[in-house]
C-alpha cells in the first residue's frame, strides 16, 4: 500500500466486475459480488453503488466478463467519480467433485488503481482451500472426513475476499499507526 487513506475523507472506489479463469465463468461475478461487500469494512474507503457501475457499463458499451484493461478502468472510475478503481482477477477456481477429493480451492487477486495518477495503490491477493495431497493420503481416514465436510467453492471465494479485506485494514491500521 503506497499510503493510507485518510478517514476523515474516504476514497470513493469503483468495484469492477472481476475476471474470471477459463472454464469457469461465473467465478468472476461471485469473486466480484463477495469483494465488493468485503471493501466495504475497509476503513477509509466507500463503494460506489453497483447500479451506477452497471448503467455506465451498458450506456458504454463495455463488456461484462471482466476483461476491462486498466486505461479503461481508469476512464470508467473518472466518469463516475471515484478516486480509486479496484480490478480483480480469480486466478484459480476449482471446486470439489463430488465431495470428494480435490477440495475446492480459490486464489484472487486485486489492485487499487488511483484515477488521478493511473498509478496502483495496493495490490493483494490471497488463496484458500485445497490440501496437500500426499498428507492427505499418508492420513486417509482423517484426510477423507476433512475433504467431506470442506467449505464448497463459493464459501471459498467468500472467505478468500474476506482475508484480503482483512489484511488491507491492517496495513491500513499499521500505515497510520494505530
Amino acid at each position: 500500500m503506497r499510503r493510507p487513506p485518510d478517514p476523515a475523507k474516504p476514497v470513493r472506489l469503483a468495484v469492477l466486475p472481476f475476471k474470471s479463469p477459463p472454464g469457469s465463468p461465473a467465478s468472476g461475478e461471485l469473486a466480484y459480488e463477495a469483494f465488493s461487500t468485503y471493501l466495504l469494512e475497509l476503513k477509509g474507503y466507500s463503494v460506489i453503488d453497483r447500479g451506477s457501475l452497471d448503467q455506465l457499463i451498458k450506456e458504454q458499451k463495455l463488456t461484462q466478463t471482466g476483461a476491462i484493461d486498466q486505461e479503461k478502468a481508469v476512464e470508467i472510475g473518472k466518469l463516475l467519480g471515484a478516486q480509486g478503481v479496484v480490478l480483480g482477477t480469480v486466478t484459480e477456481y476449482i471446486p470439489r467433485s463430488y465431495l470428494m477429493f480435490p477440495p475446492a480451492r480459490v486464489s484472487l487477486t486485486a489492485r487499487m488503481i488511483n484515477t488521478k495518477t493511473g498509478e496502483v495503490e495496493w495490490t493483494a491477493s490471497h488463496s484458500r482451500g485445497g490440501y496437500n495431497r500426499w498428507f492427505t493420503w499418508l492420513v486417509w481416514p482423517v484426510g477423507l472426513v476433512a475433504t467431506v465436510i470442506s467449505p464448497s467453492v463459493e464459501d471459498q471465494v467468500q472467505r478468500t475476499s474476506r482475508a484480503i479485506s482483512h489484511t488491507l485494514n491492517k496495513e491500513i491500521e499499521k500505515q497510520q499507526g494505530h
